[in-house]
């Protein structure tokens, strides 16, 4: 949860009614009242974009990473294959230079050994020795023995050059195989680039927006600020602002002592106020509240500045602000029952549970108190050992 720092230092003395003694709002003050929880929220979706678009940006890189590391295999493979394709181009041309110079040597053995007849003759059958056996049978058998040798020699030749040359072709295949990758291993490393600098630019262009809302947002809560602290000094403080409130107390607003009520009951006011008053199971810090204020009803006032009961409101700010909580019919500021809800619907108007430090700043203009009573509720979460909200501070 996030806790915003803004506010100044006052004074505790002033309790509740710090803020709520005075009524009368500028127009121009509600209008920024209103314009804070939209920026907050603005800020937040904006955090909320750029924790995915950082996300994103961080897949595309190790994606691209990885499409770099292929392109790079890929290219090394390729002139390897390529090399490779070379080595037996060369190792092709000498097999058939061998094989050439083999027949030729071959062709002169059959003329020395065949001699007597006609070329025509030879030529016959050195084509026919050369492409089978056949007609062998009619030859001197010292020729054909010659004959026999000298074309399984030429056989060996050959069958060496046909697997050189499937070699080569498989190999050839497995090039234009992985030039075809490269080429799309490229065209897709190209796309990850172009999608990595649009990323880039969409970051930038939220970021640049989100530091402008920040500034609007600081200038407002500077301005929000300044227009507490005026209410504050409009309701006033010291003796005769005391007696201003117990005479409200005495004559406009229900300020009856009530018997006895156990810290159990206070708890489950507490808690059923805070889920009342939309904070959920969040209860904490109502309850830190009621302790910072009277420690749970043990000081009910009224203060110097006249605060008084269990949540210390000003009697001033109880016209407006009180509660019937137990539905008996009258508000009274004394009674538990009612000023524990009244408190929840205060501190809920003042921004809770989005913005505690907000709220609990209304409550009473003071930075210190703001983070007493949050250490306060902070101990109170420890205790239950409540991970599903907070951490306070």
């Amino acid at each position: 949860m996030r806790i915003w720092v803004v506010f100044g230092v006052l004074s505790l003395g002033v309790g509740f009614a710090g803020v709520a003694g005075a009524q009368t709002v500028e127009r121009g003050s509600a209008v920024r009242s209103t314009e804070i929880p939209v920026l907050e929220a603005r800020v937040e979706e904006q955090d909320a974009v750029l924790e995915g678009q950082i996300g994103e940006i961080s897949a595309v890189g190790a994606e691209l990473e990885e499409a770099q590391s292929r392109v790079g295999a890929a290219e090394t493979r390729t002139v390897e294959l390529g090399e490779q394709t070379q080595a037996l181009e060369r190792e092709l041309d000498v097999r058939r230079e061998t094989y050439e110079a083999a027949r030729a040597g071959y062709e002169e053995r059959a003329r020395a050994a065949y001699k007597g007849s006609g070329l025509e003759g030879l030529s016959f059958l050195l084509g026919g020795v050369l492409g089978s056996s056949h007609g062998l049978g009619l030859v001197d058998p010292r020729v054909a023995e010659i004959l026999l040798e000298g074309r399984e020699s030429l056989e060996v030749y050959r069958e060496a050059e046909r697997r050189l040359q499937n070699t080569r072709r498989q190999i050839s295949q497995k090039e234009r195989d992985y030039e075809v990758a490269l080429r799309e291993e490229r065209r897709r490393t190209e796309e990850l680039r172009r999608r990595e600098r649009e990323l880039e630019a969409f970051i930038a262009r939220i970021s640049s927006d989100r530091a402008r809302t920040m500034v609007r947002l600081r200038e407002l809560r500077v301005a929000e600020r300044a227009r507490i602290l005026e209410q504050r000094a409009a309701t006033g403080v010291g003796e005769a602002s005391r007696r201003y409130e117990l005479r409200i107390a005495r004559e406009e607003i229900v300020a009856e002592p009530v018997g006895p009520i156990t810290k159990r009951e206070y708890k489950r006011l507490y808690r059923k106020s805070a889920r009342q008053y939309g904070f959920g199971e969040d209860w904490y810090v109502l309850a830190a509240v009621g302790q910072v204020e009277s420690n749970h009803g043990e000081n009910m006032g009224p203060s110097s500045a006249g605060a008084m009961g269990p949540m210390q409101f000003l009697p001033s700010t109880w016209e407006s602000a009180g509660v019937d909580g137990n539905g008996d019919g009258v508000a009274n500021i004394m009674d538990p029952r009612d000023a524990i809800p009244a408190a929840a619907r205060y501190l809920r108007s003042g921004g809770a549970p989005r913005d505690w430090y907000g709220a609990l700043f209304t409550y009473n203009h003071a930075d210190w108190y703001v983070v007493k009573v949050l250490g306060v509720a902070e101990g109170y979460r420890r205790l239950a050992k409540d991970n599903t909200v907070g951490p306070y501070i």
